[in-house]
């Protein structure tokens, strides 16, 4: 969540929101994975936890 707080703390919060959700769309994964699968196998948070870190709950719950 570090590096996504600095891209928003630059301002760069939309663009990041945006290219993260393009990325889980073309490899195709799921987007809100089941918590104990992620958390042994993602090496980073699913989508939908990285939208509401970024401060953007109106694209998370498009997603879920």
């Amino acid at each position: 969540f570090q590096a996504d707080a600095f891209s928003r703390d630059l301002g760069y919060g939309e663009q990041l929101a945006s290219c993260l959700i393009k990325l889980q769309i073309e490899n195709k994964a799921t987007m809100n994975p089941d918590p104990l699968y992620s958390a042994f196998t993602y090496s980073h948070p699913p989508l939908v936890e990285r939208l509401d870190a970024l401060g953007n709950p109106h694209l998370a719950s498009k997603d879920e």
